[in-house]
């Protein structure tokens, strides 16, 4: 009997380190970019899991790593929960764990998938090949988690590298999920140094450093000629309101909140430019712009001579039209008051769009209203008269590694309208930005995102910031568009192909250190 409960004990103890070990990963994500946490975290964790454990203690390992880490990377969701407490406050103990404890369960899985590849080779000598194999079941289920159920590629691991314009730059080449395993490489390889003897342990501190080394290099060579040009006769203004959530849809207030984007459009800009086009953020209009005639005229009025406003808006079907449906959709409106180009948003947020299983969930959607949106057909490029072809995404459509570009017509930037105002001034508005700079990354192209209350900006090509608003900020910004680059690797429709082969070749070199060692 005390045997047994000194080994709950111990098992406790052991599971609160691991959630302390996620919770420690967290620390390098953005906005604190504390790297080295990153190194910490992950080396924990491969240390605990490279022990003699059976399919059961190796999940559980995961698990409660990954419950840490995405316990700590998402707790700002609860923010969304306290807008209306009165329907949603409920939620604020529930939402979250339960969350973590979901998509945990994916870093459980790549604990088993690690210990499958490893094929019980626990050598110390065999290490390097067990880091290798690691980084790859990671990445795999990094890969996996990004599709399935709709996907959720929330907080991948290159997103450390946030900081640094350089050390982001083999997305370009590699993609989100290859980063990942670089990234994740490059962090575990401190471990390491608990396997090999004392006198040459200096020898693995420098191999720590070397992966980081070289990503710096390929992104300083690929920035040093990085010059951009921008479209003639394009510009662009950005316009942030910040209006805050609980304020967005009362009735009392819809009108001055409109009144507030139209100002902002027709303030006298520093230089004296008149922008060519207006961007508004992620339903900028409350009311049903497509219904609404005299709106649609409002917006227009403030809309530059042979440009539009494009604007985040809900589109609601013709009256009398069953059933009745809803959109999340962008606009882009003329001059006197006409539709020039509609998108609706087709991936939609479980739960805070729609309820899924609806008939046996008896709960409401975070956002407003009672009727679930309906999901648009798919990514696309549309065309607005004075503007290139550019691939319109509604808040977190951006976070979707392969899939912000339409491939019939490739477009030529990405526009993203947001609103971040559900989650305060926390890590979510920043996490949610260096997703969108990772696509501008992977795609060549550049970004324009337009947020209700920040973080509104423009990139490059190389996903770098070149004019931006910061969170909690009311204003605007007038902006030259930049043009594409020449496509990258992953956007050249390869990025499939890529990983699969950095999965394999990961995988015969991580087998090879086993094979060798092993006959040795």
């Amino acid at each position: 009997m005390i045997d047994h409960i000194a080994a709950c004990a111990h098992q406790r103890r052991r599971f609160g380190y691991l959630v302390l070990l996620g919770l420690c990963v967290v620390g390098a994500l953005p906005p604190f970019h504390i790297w080295p946490l990153a190194f910490v975290g992950l080396s924990g964790l491969f240390l605990f899991l490279d022990q003699d454990l059976n399919p059961k203690q190796t999940f559980l390992t995961g698990w409660f790593f990954g419950i840490g880490f995405f316990g700590g990377g998402l707790y700002w969701l609860t923010n969304a929960f306290f807008v209306h407490a009165d329907k949603h406050g409920w939620l604020v103990p529930v939402a979250v764990p339960a969350l973590a404890a979901g998509v945990g369960l994916f870093i459980g899985l790549t604990a088993l998938l690690a210990k499958m590849l490893w094929r019980g080779q626990g050598n110390s000598s065999q290490v390097y090949g067990r880091l290798i194999l690691f980084a790859l079941a990671w990445a795999i289920l990094e890969w996996v988690r990004g599709w399935i159920f709709t996907g959720f590629p929330w907080n991948l691991m290159g997103t450390i590298w946030g900081f640094s314009d350089e050390l982001i730059q083999p997305a370009a080449y590699l993609g989100a999920y290859g980063l990942s395993f670089v990234t994740v490489l490059a962090c575990v390889l401190p471990a390491a140094i608990f396997y090999i003897a004392r006198e040459k342990r200096i020898f693995a501190f420098c191999a720590v450093l070397v992966i980081p080394a070289c990503m710096w290099s390929v992104g300083y060579q690929r920035l040093a000629d990085a010059e951009v040009k921008t479209h003639d006769g394009v510009l662009l203004r950005l316009v942030q309101p910040n209006i805050s959530q609980a304020e967005k849809w009362q009735k009392d207030l819809k009108v001055r909140n409109f009144q507030k984007h139209l100002d902002l459009s027709v303030a006298p800009s520093t230089t004296g430019i008149r922008p060519s086009h207006i961007i508004w953020p992620e339903t900028a209009v409350t009311f049903p712009l497509n219904r609404d005639v005299n709106v649609r005229r409002a917006v227009g009025s403030v809309a530059p001579t042979g440009g539009s406003v494009i604007t985040g808006a809900p589109r609601m079907s013709p009256r009398g039209q069953k059933p009745f449906q809803v959109w999340n959709s962008l606009m882009a409106v003329n001059e006197v008051g006409q539709i020039m180009a509609s998108y609706d948003k087709f991936h939609l947020v479980p739960f805070g769009e729609y309820v899924p299983f609806r008939n046996f969930l008896p709960i409401q959607k975070i956002t407003a209203g009672s009727v679930d949106f309906s999901a648009g057909p798919a990514v696309q490029t549309i065309k607005v008269p004075g503007l290139p072809p550019f691939s319109p995404l509604i808040c977190y459509e951006v976070i979707f590694p392969g899939e912000v570009a339409g491939k019939e017509i490739y477009p030529e930037w990405l526009l993203n309208v947001t609103n971040d105002g559900w989650y305060g001034n926390s890590p979510g508005p920043y996490q949610h930005l260096i997703s969108a700079r990772m696509r501008a990354l992977e795609e060549g192209i550049p970004l324009v995102r337009s947020a209700n209350t920040g973080i509104s900006v423009v990139t490059d090509g190389y996903g770098r910031i070149r004019d931006q608003l910061a969170y909690g900020i009311e204003g605007f910004i007038d902006v030259a568009l930049p043009k594409a680059l020449s496509v990258p690797p992953f956007a050249a429709g390869r990025q499939d192909i890529l990983f699969g082969l950095i999965s394999i070749l990961s995988l015969l070199l991580g087998h090879a250190i086993l094979f060798s060692y092993r006959k040795r």
